[in-house]
């Protein structure tokens, strides 16, 4: 609506610079069939942008959407004219009109969408690459020293679940119970959010790993692991 306004003030001032005469319902009809194209053929634009990964398609395509909105224009000005208008006005003289007046504006504002949204599809590759990245760098192995202070990896996938120990912490593997020098606050941004959860303060624990959880009946729970260890889930 902002910019029919400013197009019909625009059309206005012209008429007085030429000292010509203005027809207010003439400007009204050039400047909303102008502008209202932009509505459905933005929305396709914008659709095929979100699906489309390829630059060279997308300028094709939105030189495509240019060079429609041409050929639409005068087409919905005739309609619109012969429809409520008792003049009628002529496709081809629209098209002359609309290309010397209009091409300029509607290729700046088709380019600088596709501009944008290049810009943002860019921006939100590289922050899922980044996601991507993140993920793979959970660890799947942990270094811990036993008894004989032989070096020992443990494989994650197969730990039940960490404590805190302190000065260490505690690592409660299939086979045994393991001391870490680490802290669970550490250890928690290494492990894979969608497979260790923290439950309390003090136990960080592997889902695959849990049996059953049962309500306290208090806004807590206690969850069973598969070897009957029970650790108390303290809800946030």
């Amino acid at each position: 609506m902002l910019f029919i306004f400013a197009n019909i003030v625009l059309d206005f001032l012209f008429t007085l610079f030429r000292n010509s005469s203005f027809y207010i319902s003439e400007a009204l009809l050039f400047s909303v069939s102008f502008w209202i194209l932009f509505l459905p053929l933005l929305l396709v634009f914008t659709k095929f942008m979100e699906s489309n990964r390829s630059i060279r398609l997308s300028f094709i395509f939105i030189s495509s959407i240019i060079i429609m909105h041409q050929f639409a224009y005068p087409a919905l000005v005739w309609i619109l004219s012969e429809i409520f208008y008792y003049h009628t006005f002529s496709y081809w003289q629209t098209f002359s009109f609309s290309l010397s007046n209009y091409f300029i504006i509607t290729a700046i504002i088709y380019l600088v969408t596709f501009a944008v949204f290049s810009k943002r599809k860019s921006r939100e590759e590289s922050t899922t690459i980044e996601v991507e990245i993140k993920e793979e760098n959970f660890i799947t192995s942990i270094i811990v020293a036993d008894s004989n202070n032989k070096k020992i990896f443990l494989q994650v996938e197969d730990i039940l679940y960490f404590s805190a120990n302190s000065p260490y912490i505690s690592i409660y593997h299939s086979s045994k119970k393991y001391l870490h020098t680490e802290t669970l606050k550490s250890l928690e941004t290494q492990l894979d959010g969608k497979q260790f959860v923290r439950i309390h303060k003090s136990h960080i624990v592997n889902l695959s790993k849990i049996e059953s959880i049962q309500s306290r009946q208090n806004g807590d729970y206690d969850v069973t692991l598969i070897n009957n260890t029970i650790l108390r889930l303290i809800e946030c």
